[in-house]
């Protein structure tokens, strides 16, 4: 490879595939998705942030077009002011693109295989099953 060698200005708007994969992800699985859907998780992988389908899907393409504006007006200013930096940049941003896609895709299938919430409240000791009281209700049943 040339010293000089930019790269091809297709290589640089072809990033913009990743938004209709991910559009076309999120319609092919619409009707399954449900309406409250978690779109943040904590360090254990629980959900821990919430919003509608329509949120979720506005969320993700949004920030995903938002870097894509970015990553190409970056790209084609490197690539025109020093071509030799535009390769390893192109690269990078093929990188986390990628993350932002696997982000969307994920969120995508969490939901629609998501578990039944659960709670550390639920069991022996939960205040669901006793009366104001303390006693369990359980007990009396």
């Amino acid at each position: 490879m040339n010293r000089d060698s930019k790269p091809p200005v297709w290589l640089i708007w072809l990033m913009w595939l990743v938004l209709p994969i991910s559009a076309l992800e999120y319609r092919q699985n619409w009707d399954q998705l449900p309406a409250r859907m978690a779109v943040h998780f904590d360090a254990n992988w629980q959900p821990n942030g919430y919003t509608s389908r329509e949120g979720a899907r506005d969320l993700g393409l949004g920030i995903m077009a938002v870097m894509l504006v970015l990553f190409t007006v970056g790209l084609l200013a490197v690539r025109a002011l020093k071509a030799v930096a535009a390769w390893p940049l192109l690269l990078v941003f093929y990188v986390a693109l990628g993350f932002l896609w696997y982000g969307n895709h994920s969120i995508i299938e969490f939901n629609l295989h998501a578990q039944p919430a659960h709670s550390e409240l639920v069991g022996p000791n939960s205040p669901a099953l006793s009366d104001s009281n303390g006693r369990a209700v359980l007990q009396r049943l």
